[in-house]
């Protein structure tokens, strides 16, 4: 008897339907997913199947991406007014420290940028040396 289409088992056998292939493609980056996860959790054995989801968030460390923006975004006076642009931030930092999500990072990466680029735009310009001693050093004049 021979297999069904859309199986694994049956592309390996020859078969090349849109069916086979996609099942094909499926398993392939399933096997990804779970060498990536092996290679980069501790050695418990534990296996990670999915990404955390936003409607249960969970506790954990910042990676190196996370923790770069956060310390960037510390220092920006726009940062409290434009709260939502500072969570698309750190929402695309977890995906570049996320072992999982390979195929978005390019992607990922330059939307970072831009949201860095934007939040960076209204912030307090520093002033320069000679600004600062000006301000220090001009006094109101009376001129009579």
């Amino acid at each position: 008897m021979a297999s069904q289409h859309g199986t694994r088992t049956r592309y390996n056998t020859g078969c090349r339907c849109d069916e086979c292939k996609q099942a094909s493609r499926d398993y392939d980056k399933a096997r990804r997913q779970k060498m990536l996860a092996a290679k980069h959790t501790k050695p418990s054995r534990a296996t990670v199947t999915a990404l955390p989801t936003a409607s249960a968030p969970a506790e954990h460390e910042p990676g190196r991406v996370e923790a770069g923006v956060l310390a960037e975004i510390g220092g920006l006076s726009t940062a409290a007014t434009r709260q939502g642009l500072v969570e698309v931030a750190i929402a695309l930092a977890r995906v570049l420290d996320s072992p999982l999500a390979i195929a978005q990072h390019p992607s990922a990466a330059h939307r970072l940028s831009e949201t860095l680029d934007k939040l960076r735009r209204g912030a307090d310009a520093r002033r320069s040396k000679l600004a600062s001693v000006r301000s220090m050093t001009s006094s109101a004049k009376a001129t009579g």
